[in-house]
């Protein structure tokens, strides 16, 4: 008879079953649905049906209505995690810090911003959306003509000499959505027509501020008429010339 004991035998190690659910909190699974639609309305556009987006994370279409009853309620969720969660209020602190000259703030915020956004979710699902039914670029928007525009147009005054309060001009909103789309061109060109973007973005940033600076003096700047020793306005720059 023997004397040796029989080995133990090694556990196998847990094997999942296919098709089974990862068990996560309640708080995680949520989580886990929000960065999925992130990440599957970036690649189908805000029409890619819910269905669809359940099959690939895995879950059955109930539970993720579970977390979202509506199909607005998880796109509202997207905007608040991909925009406004992105959203820094150092940058409004930067616009109104009233040691920094105008060029220097513009730089800073919107080589910052850039760094914050151009991301192929946020470029792609603003994009999408704007397409569709238009929701985020609405809400998106309608942030930056409150917390941005009106900042960038005080500023751009106050560095001009212009001594105005009333709220902003068509011609000078046109002159601020001309530098902010083409930082915004930036991210347009990588993530929707796949070209290849520049190495390093700051310089870009500020030959586009610089010339954001040059085109508001060249436009609103108070300039003395030598001729007639009295102050353009802007009925004068709107005016046709008589030279032919």
């Amino acid at each position: 008879m023997s004397n040796t004991t029989p080995r133990a035998r090694k556990a196998k190690p847990a094997t999942k079953t296919p098709g089974t659910r990862q068990r996560l909190s309640a708080q995680e699974r949520e989580q886990q649905i929000l960065d999925s639609a992130i990440a599957f309305f970036s690649k189908r556009g805000l029409d890619g049906q819910t269905r669809d987006l359940a099959r690939e994370i895995g879950i059955t279409h109930p539970l993720l209505y579970h977390y979202f009853p509506t199909k607005k309620a998880l796109i509202e969720r997207v905007y608040q995690q991909v925009y406004l969660g992105r959203w820094k209020p150092q940058w409004e602190e930067w616009l109104d810090d009233d040691s920094l000259d105008l060029e220097k703030k513009l730089v800073l915020f919107y080589q910052d911003y850039a760094c914050s956004v151009m991301t192929p979710e946020w470029v792609r699902i603003l994009i999408f959306s704007g397409l569709s039914d238009g929701y985020i670029p609405d809400k998106y928007l309608s942030m930056l003509k409150t917390k941005l525009f009106p900042r960038i147009v005080r500023e751009t005054r106050r560095h001009l000499g212009i001594d105005d309060e009333s709220p902003a001009t068509e011609r000078e909103i046109q002159l601020v959505w001309g530098l902010h789309g083409g930082v915004f061109y930036m991210g347009i060109q990588q993530w929707v027509y796949q070209l290849p973007t520049p190495a390093e973005i700051e310089p870009i940033i500020s030959d586009r501020v610089k010339a954001y600076v040059a085109g508001a003096f060249a436009l609103f700047a108070p300039h003395g008429d030598t001729a007639t020793g009295r102050r353009t306005t802007n009925a004068d720059l709107e005016r046709p010339s008589a030279q032919t």
